[in-house]
């Protein structure tokens, strides 16, 4: 009995029902969050707004005028080119031929051409030879030129002396080379540039524009009415023109 007695002990003292084992509940995950999108970097540049091209307006003789002729803007010419220029070189060529003095004969011709670039231009907006040769310059308001237009007009003949100088010295063989030389030679050389593009562009181009007409906005040589004025200076010029129309210098030749 004993066996059965321990038998019977064992299973009283094992428990009927073990306690259920708790699983523990499984924690919701949070869901994934997007990332949030990068802003875009402000560029530190600012952004350059194309300007918008201004068209150009071709330059044309302002209303009212006419172009003057040939034979007027030859009178012009010729006139302008003696008082500036042919007197003192005349002098000059008697200096050279006859050894005379000419010191007194010179500082008139020079007073003369002083007077005509810089006197009449700025107090009467013309020149002694536009005077004579019933010309003007006109700008596209209508306007005279400032004088140093006729300044610049009156430059390209010692330009293109001084050029010809230049280039005698470059070609000389007894030239000396110094510092001083190469300076001048360069420069008269370079210089004497602008009359021949003057030149070219009258040429070349159809609104009868050359190089100091177009740098001062464009100036145009027209014809003009005479003007009644006290100086006596202005008289004396304007008689010189009569004459000449009288001779039919100024008339323009419509054959061509």
């Amino acid at each position: 009995m004993g066996l059965l007695e321990k038998a019977e002990k064992i299973q009283t003292d094992s428990p009927d029902n073990e306690p259920a084992k708790v699983v523990p509940e499984p924690v919701a995950q949070p869901e994934p969050v997007a990332p949030e999108p990068k802003k875009a970097r402000k560029s530190r540049r600012k952004s350059k707004t194309k300007k918008a091209k201004k068209e150009r307006v071709p330059k044309v003789l302002p209303d009212g005028f006419d172009n003057a002729g040939r034979a007027r803007s030859a009178a012009r010419y010729l006139f302008d080119f003696i008082v500036n220029f042919g007197l003192m070189a005349f002098l000059i060529g008697l200096f050279i031929m006859f050894y005379t003095d000419i010191t007194y004969p010179l500082i008139a011709s020079i007073i003369l051409a002083l007077g005509n670039v810089f006197y009449l231009p700025s107090k009467f907006s013309r020149s002694a030879g536009n005077i004579v040769s019933g010309t003007k310059f006109v700008n596209t308001r209508g306007d005279p030129p400032s004088f140093l237009y006729h300044i610049g007009k009156s430059l390209n003949v010692p330009l293109v002396f001084l050029g010809m100088v230049a280039m005698m010295y470059a070609i000389s063989s007894g030239t000396e080379w110094t510092t001083g030389m190469k300076a001048f030679v360069g420069i008269a050389i370079t210089l004497m540039l602008i009359p021949l593009v003057d030149r070219l562009m009258y040429r070349m181009r159809s609104d009868d524009l050359g190089f100091w007409d177009t740098l001062f906005g464009g100036v145009w040589l027209v014809t003009a009415s005479k003007e009644s004025s006290d100086s006596g200076i202005i008289q004396r010029l304007q008689s010189i023109g009569d004459y000449a129309e009288q001779r039919g210098m100024l008339t323009e030749d419509d054959t061509n």
